[in-house]
């Protein structure tokens, strides 16, 4: 090992010299006295470190006036270059850092105060965070290579004292489905009312929540934005806010506006397209409440027929995303935006269809940026098995393996298989018990073998990465469709756990949860053995 070691060190100074005399571009530069960034310190540069102090307090419960209860476990989102990534405040109470690569140069971080209430800042690639549980104290930069101004991190506590329940009125908008869902359970009669509405009364009813709230919200909004304008303008005059922190705040409480203005139907279609258009064409900071309005806007114009759906009734996605290709009502570059965000609601419906619509999407589209992100999203991978197999897998460097060679390997270990996907909220949770039983149990002689039945290599890849699962067995099924051991075993939900003994065979179909004791005291006495 040591002379490996040796090795590599000698070949990594022989290219650090063969270098020294160009950028990569073929122009000779000039040494100086500066330290080298290591491959640490780029990757450093390269992430959002966030290091959480004090003792975790999150009040994290929804309350109706009918005693109905509602728990949000977010703490942490990061809204990312159209992405998003998700941080559960179980988790964050526990590891108290959250480390974050992210897409783009800066990115919105959101933290949950509340089960509405939340604050949002304006971060950068390469901070590093000290951020208290508790929101009144000041969130505190470490390192950075971006020179932030006094208050940065500090807008929004300002602006809530100027008017005190913003924070709440600006996260009744943000999730208007979940402020819907909070006026139908304040209502005692209204559970018993849906009990008889047919389906697709169900569906209108809380359509007419969403209309009722945002007419409700939008006087407050109007009021809140033109008082909190000039508490931004005064920040940026005093130079106590960056210009980049100023755009964005602005932005934010214009959309939130627009988004209600939207749902509302204060204005008419056309008025609010060419809102949307302006706002596109005179960005400084395209946020998550610009999607919001476009969502919103699809939602209102090009969502109307009402179709089944598993047990209810849906809108039919697949018609406002032909609607919308149609509609002359937007310029290029925002329909196609509006059309990519269509196919995330196509990919969650029907996600069998999803190519369809993803190939009218690359035929139309003109942003390239956005082409490629939907290719790399929503592409279903047709990967053809090589060997007959009740299953096939695939693993992270593209090998094929089939579920017999796989165990017939791993013979005289107990292994215990996680199904689970990216898409697949339950299975994420459950994560972080299924790696502590890989920690407990590894040299006992029990391996976790973690199989995704994700249709893209990608998302599965990405997740993969993100819950430190893919330097073990991490595999995901070829086609699970066509699998005889899905239909066998009656795999129709996930997560689900399947354990197989020492020699080979399946000794249960459907096993505890990682978070379930029960499996800690199976695994005790199967081990044993």
């Amino acid at each position: 090992m040591k002379n490996l070691i040796f090795f590599l060190l000698l070949i990594v100074n022989f290219l650090t010299f063969f270098n020294m005399d160009s950028d990569g571009s073929g122009r000779p530069f000039q040494m100086n006295n500066k330290l080298m960034l290591t491959d640490s310190v780029n990757q450093v540069r390269n992430t959002i470190h966030i290091q959480f102090t004090d003792k975790p307090v999150f009040n994290n419960t929804l309350k109706t006036k009918t005693g109905r209860g509602n728990v949000r476990p977010l703490y942490v989102v990061i809204y990312d270059c159209l992405e998003q990534e998700l941080f559960l405040f179980d988790d964050l109470k526990v590891e108290k850092t959250l480390t974050y690569t992210p897409q783009s140069d800066m990115v919105v971080l959101r933290r949950y105060i509340g089960f509405f209430e939340f604050q949002e800042f304006l971060v950068h690639k390469g901070d590093s965070i000290l951020m208290s549980f508790d929101e009144s104290k000041p969130v505190r930069i470490k390192s950075s290579i971006f020179e932030y101004a006094q208050n940065d991190f500090d807008v929004e506590n300002i602006l809530n004292k100027e008017t005190s329940s913003v924070y709440t009125c600006v996260g009744k908008a943000d999730d208007i489905k979940m402020t819907s869902f909070k006026y139908f359970f304040d209502d005692p009669k209204e559970p018993t009312n849906q009990l008889k509405r047919t389906a697709i009364e169900k569906v209108k009813a809380l359509e007419k929540l969403e209309l009722r709230v945002s007419k409700d919200l939008l006087p407050c909004m109007n009021t809140f934005q033109k008082k909190l304008q000039k508490t931004l303008d005064s920040l940026l005059f005093c130079k106590t806010i960056s210009q980049c922190t100023y755009d964005f705040y602005k932005i934010k409480y214009e959309n939130l506006r627009l988004k209600l203005e939207i749902i509302s139907q204060s204005k008419d279609s056309t008025t609010l397209a060419n809102e949307i258009n302006k706002i596109f064409d005179n960005k400084t900071y395209i946020d998550e409440y610009f999607n919001q309005c476009l969502e919103s806007f699809r939602k209102v114009n090009y969502l109307s027929k009402i179709i089944p759906y598993e047990r209810g009734m849906i809108r039919d996605q697949r018609e406002s995303f032909v609607l919308a290709k149609k509609s002359q009502l937007f310029n290029p570059k925002v329909k196609d935006r509006l059309l990519f965000l269509n196919l995330e609601q196509i990919d969650i419906c029907f996600q069998n269809e999803v190519e369809t619509y993803l190939k009218m999407f690359v035929k139309n589209a003109s942003d390239s940026f956005l082409v490629k992100k939907a290719n790399l999203k929503y592409y279903q991978d047709f990967i053809v098995a090589t060997t007959p197999s009740n299953l096939h897998l695939l693993a992270l460097d593209q090998t094929q393996v089939t579920i017999e060679e796989f165990v017939a390997n791993k013979k005289g270990k107990v292994l215990y298989l996680d199904f689970w996907a990216s898409w697949c909220g339950p299975c994420i949770q459950e994560m972080k018990h299924s790696r502590s039983l890989v920690n407990q149990y590894a040299a006992k002689g029990l391996e976790v073998v973690f199989i995704s039945m994700d249709d893209s290599f990608q998302k599965w890849e990405r997740a993969a990465i993100k819950q430190s699962i893919n330097k073990g067995n991490c595999l995901k099924i070829l086609d699970p469709k066509e699998s005889n051991f899905i239909q066998q075993y009656k795999i129709t939900t996930i997560p689900r756990y399947m354990i197989i003994d020492r020699t080979g065979k399946v000794m249960n179909t459907d096993a505890p949860r990682p978070s379930d004791p029960k499996i800690r005291e199976l695994f005790d006495e199967l081990l044993k053995k």
